[in-house]
């Protein structure tokens, strides 16, 4: 189990080999990223916990 602080040690942080982007990220995707990162930052992943979509039909619409 990692959080996602964890794996920023291991090379996950900006400009870390895990971040490569094919141009220069604009001003305002900037931002954008380090609001993922935020948000991210207290997640723990759990390798051995299957990650699974359930769609289900919404009867309002």
């Amino acid at each position: 189990m990692s959080t996602v602080a964890e794996m920023c040690e291991l090379g996950w942080e900006e400009g870390g080999a895990a971040w490569q982007w094919r141009r220069q990220l604009r001003a305002w995707e900037e931002e954008m990223l380090g609001e993922c990162r935020d948000l991210l930052f207290d997640v723990v992943l759990q390798p051995t916990v299957s990650d699974v979509w359930v769609w289900r039909h919404d009867s309002d619409g």
